[in-house]
């Protein structure tokens, strides 16, 4: 007798659409749980930013007090006129820098600390109208009056360690906002997965169920078309959440300080699914000064942009103290191998905006490039080992001499090793570099990465940042990810 095709029944095909529409509602909760933790890691970020950025204002205020008492004391003991230069110094600082720290105070809404400012500031005036004049006048000779002195130094200190101890508390809460946030994203990937995974077993049983009743010669066509879609799937949930949260990592604004033009750009792997490890950060610090780092942390994934994270916040912390580019990488080293970080690759730097001087320290990353009008880009001296490798390992700090109108460029090695050969893609960046510093200042760092990269689809992240020298006040840029 002759046998019969097996057939597919109602109850199969009601199944397999009852599959779909749950994988349909998982890629939409998916998508707007990526939306929501993007937000939440972006604001915990954007907060220990801020606090971090208080503490090294509030220490450069303490410093400029240090510098006029250090300025009267040794014009008193030596009555030599030079001697009161860190005085008249830190006296037409002080009253900016007390502007500025009350600004960010307000910004970060923590009161408490603006009546121990408001102190700081009466203080330092009382501190410079009963005993810095006198003493340079010579009237203040009685060690009444020198007690006097001391007490209102004292004071003063007293009102910027209540400060420094807030911010800290401050800073402390937002570290713990941003782990929980990480966490947060740890366990909503995993879900992901495991949802994602729960899905296409469910989807798979019911797809061999299905093909049991077919044909023999369809069954192999049908279980391969079945699973090249779960496959696209999968990947596309994996990819838009990876792309979410890389852009809530590393799109932090950039400094307007006066004199300096600031741009980034970061563009994200298309082949491949997960978060990468490159960033770049630009702070201003005291005067006219703008810390700069970019880095890059080996591997892909949660790991690394946790560990990006958290090299991030290493380089701000490790500035606070001294801000010096070969001294920060070297602090930066002790904590990362002391916490077993991934191996990192970055650079540091320090530019002033008023002397047109660039010093930077490398650590196992392409050296930056430097345009000056009327020269050809060139690549600056580099060297040293990446971070968290070897004990002791120290890093020369460099310093350039530029001039108004040049342009230094900062970028990952993802921007000279699309093209498989580092020596071209070196000759593509400095071409690229030529061209685009006779453009206009905005989007430079893109014009960069769009003559760099084409239309090609590139294996590794690429980040850049842009800094120009100029004379005239800065016209509002900032960074953005492609």
């Amino acid at each position: 007798m002759a046998s019969r095709a097996p057939r597919v029944t109602h109850r199969s095909y009601g199944s397999l659409l009852l599959t779909l529409g749950f994988l349909l509602a998982l890629v939409l909760v998916l998508l707007v749980g990526g939306i929501t933790v993007r937000a939440s890691v972006a604001r915990s970020f954007s907060d220990a930013d801020a606090v971090r950025g208080a503490r090294m204002m509030v220490a450069d205020l303490l410093k400029e007090q240090l510098d006029e008492e250090t300025g009267v004391r040794g014009y008193t003991a030596a009555k030599r006129d030079v001697l009161l230069q860190p005085y008249d110094n830190a006296r037409a600082q002080m009253p900016d820098s007390f502007a500025r720290v009350g600004a960010v105070l307000q910004r970060l809404n923590v009161p408490q600390t603006q009546s121990a400012l408001d102190d700081a500031r009466r203080t330092n005036a009382r501190w410079l109208a009963e005993m810095a004049r006198p003493s340079i006048a010579g009237t203040a000779g009685s060690p009444a009056l020198q007690m006097h002195g001391k007490q209102l130094v004292d004071r003063f200190r007293a009102d910027m360690r209540l400060i420094q101890d807030e911010l800290a508390r401050q800073e402390a809460l937002a570290d713990a906002q941003a782990q929980r946030a990480i966490l947060g994203i740890e366990f909503f990937s995993v879900l992901a997965i495991a949802a994602v995974v729960v899905a296409a077993a469910i989807f798979t049983v019911q797809q061999y169920q299905l093909t049991e009743r077919l044909e023999t010669g369809r069954l192999e066509a049908e279980e391969q078309r079945h699973r090249s879609a779960e496959m696209q799937a999968a990947y596309a949930v994996e990819k838009r959440i990876a792309d979410t949260l890389q852009a809530a990592f590393v799109q932090n604004p950039l400094p307007r300080p006066e004199r300096l033009w600031f741009s980034g750009a970061y563009v994200p792997a298309t082949e491949e699914p997960n978060i990468g490890g490159d960033w770049y950060d630009a702070f201003e610090i005291s005067g006219d000064r703008v810390l700069l780092a970019i880095g890059d942390v080996t591997g892909h994934g949660l790991e690394a942009a946790v560990a990006m994270n958290r090299t991030r916040q290493l380089f701000l912390s490790c500035a606070l103290s001294d801000p010096e580019p070969g001294q920060v990488l070297a602090r930066v080293n002790v904590h990362l191998l002391r916490s077993r970080s991934p191996l990192v690759t970055a650079v540091a730097g320090l530019v002033d905006a008023r002397s047109h001087e660039f010093s930077y320290a490398v650590a196992g990353h392409p050296p930056p490039v430097l345009a000056e009008p009327g020269r050809r880009p060139r690549l600056l001296e580099s060297g040293s080992l990446p971070l968290g490798v070897m004990e002791g390992a120290t890093y020369r700090t460099r310093t350039i001499q530029s001039v108004p109108g040049a342009m230094l460029v900062l970028y990952t090695d993802g921007a000279i090793e699309q093209t498989r050969d580092v020596l071209e893609g070196e000759r593509l960046l400095l071409d690229a570099v030529e061209r685009a510093s006779g453009e206009p200042y905005e989007d430079t760092a893109a014009m960069i990465c769009d003559r760099i990269l084409g239309d090609r689809r590139i294996a590794d992240d690429v980040a850049v940042l842009v800094i120009r020298f100029g004379e005239e006040s800065n016209p509002s840029l900032s960074g953005r990810a492609l």
